[in-house]
């Protein structure tokens, strides 16, 4: 059998003779199946044929492209060096350890990003202790250092009290209310007057997002509507989730409800905001506040708690992926880096969105993990502000949609099983949510206690959140007066 990789560069050269990476986004799908004993462990090297349906999908941005490069300065820069540092530098300039459609579709990009703005773009990567000790360093000599930065979004308050970053909002033209933008980003790396960093499609990262992996085997013992459909139809709903898992009950021998395993630990912050809720909101020039409260989430933390700590979850988060993967267990939530995980598995699997709180609500949310999200910042000491300000929205402007379509495809080269979660994985994509109180955790104890400490303690029946709210909220606002100014 053919290993993974070759497959892949057969996938991919058939993309590339269908059709080329451009601004109108056009890619080729390739769907996988599992082959093969049934036994095999998914960390077996070998890999799954593919079938020989091909998805064409189109999406055409250019509409939105040529409108969002009006908010460029129009310089041209020379061919002036651009230098981007990043604790993930593969990001931006793809090496070797990049497949084949996303180092195709970042070199379309950078590509477009140099011939728009007459620049080289180039990267250096290190880990983020060490660049903030060369950031500060060249902070104290005056010294450049790079036009941009990309840093995990738990390092921007670390980065910020070490006088390492500079307010976004003196970057000329910088729009950072575009489209291009996460809203939620921004809110999430700002406080006061400050603004300390920005994300969009440029920096997203998809192994920072999580969902919910579900046996179809399973499902279809049980005879319950697939939930593609519900997802489609906006009712794939906590109510239905805990509906699938009650009908467990129905079958012969032991299986279990679910199991989580990479996200064990903040899982009730996953549901808090797949459930439509924001821990805090920040707008700049204005001080960020708490932004839920007990009374119109009451409901939500019953639901929350039901999921959490149903009797029938697999219940050990160490081994929470091979539960998954034996086929006894109906659902898995965790990050969508466990698709490569159990891309072997003899487990027929697909991938759903978190469930939404009610079919009311308007999108499926997936938070960021705060340890690999990643936020564009820049230093005090760039030589050239308004070319910082035209490389950053260049390279979101490019991105914006067309490298998620990017990420989509070469998920379902290596991974995916159907066109159906080629749909959710694309919903996924395009529905990451950050929050203030994960960027400034460190920054002071009352952020993490009146926030995601009391959601996670509310959902295991540790306290009630009105108590965790009276016990921090006060301290939560003083810790905003100290923090953070505003002019």
């Amino acid at each position: 059998m053919m290993n993974r990789k070759k497959i892949y560069r057969q996938a991919a050269a058939a993309l590339l003779c269908c059709a080329a990476l451009c601004l109108s986004s056009c890619g080729v799908l390739l769907l996988n199946n599992p082959v093969g004993d049934p036994s095999t462990e998914s960390t077996d090297t070998q890999t799954l044929e593919p079938n020989s349906d091909f998805h064409v999908v189109e999406n055409d941005y250019s509409a939105q492209l040529n409108r969002f490069v009006k908010d460029l300065s129009g310089e041209k820069y020379g061919g002036a060096s651009v230098k981007i540092a990043s604790t993930k530098s593969s990001s931006i300039v793809p090496d070797e350890t990049v497949g084949t459609t996303m180092s195709e579709e970042l070199l379309r990009r950078n590509n477009y990003v140099e011939e728009l703005l007459d620049v080289s773009i180039t990267t250096a990567q290190a880990d983020p202790q060490i660049m903030l000790d060369e950031i500060q360093a060249a902070v104290r000599s005056g010294a450049y250092y790079a036009d941009l930065i990309e840093i995990p979004q738990s390092y921007i308050s670390i980065y910020g009290a070490a006088g390492a970053l500079m307010n976004l909002q003196s970057l000329p033209g910088l729009n950072y209310e575009a489209e291009y933008f996460n809203a939620t980003g921004t809110s999430a790396a700002c406080g006061g007057d400050m603004i300390y960093g920005l994300t969009g499609y440029a920096s997203l990262n998809p192994d920072a997002l999580s969902a919910v992996f579900f046996n179809k085997t399973l499902l279809e013992e049980l005879q319950l509507e697939s939930p593609y459909a519900l997802v489609d139809r906006g009712e794939w709903t906590m109510d239905k989730y805990l509906e699938y898992t009650a009908a467990l009950s129905s079958l012969d021998g032991e299986y279990y409800s679910y199991a989580a395993q990479n996200t064990a630990v903040y899982l009730p912050d996953l549901l808090f905001f797949s459930g439509g809720q924001r821990l805090t909101q920040s707008t700049p020039g204005a001080y960020p506040y708490i932004n839920f409260n007990a009374t119109d989430t009451a409901d939500l933390f019953t639901k929350m708690s039901a999921i959490v700590y149903d009797e029938h979850g697999f219940g050990n988060a160490v081994a929470g992926i091979g539960a998954f993967d034996s086929g006894n267990t109906l659902f898995l939530i965790d990050r969508l880096s466990t698709m490569e995980t159990i891309a072997n598995s003899s487990t027929d699997w697909g991938i759903l969105p978190l469930p939404k709180y009610s079919a009311e609500q308007e999108n499926y949310l997936s938070l960021a993990y705060y340890e690999d999200a990643l936020f564009f910042a820049a230093v005090p000491t760039i030589s050239d502000v308004q070319k910082a300000s035209d490389v950053l929205m260049a390279l979101n402007i490019t991105s914006y949609g067309i490298t998620t379509d990017a990420q989509v495809r070469n998920a379902t080269y290596l991974y995916l099983r159907d066109n159906d979660s080629i749909r959710m994985l694309d919903i996924i994509l395009k529905n990451a949510v950050y929050d203030f109180a994960y960027t400034f955790a460190n920054s002071n104890n009352a952020i993490p206690s009146a926030t995601f400490s009391a959601v996670r303690n509310t959902t295991g029946g540790i306290s009630s959140l009105q108590r965790y709210l009276d016990m921090w909220g006060g301290y939560f606002e003083n810790a905003m007066y100290q923090l953070f100014s505003v002019s």
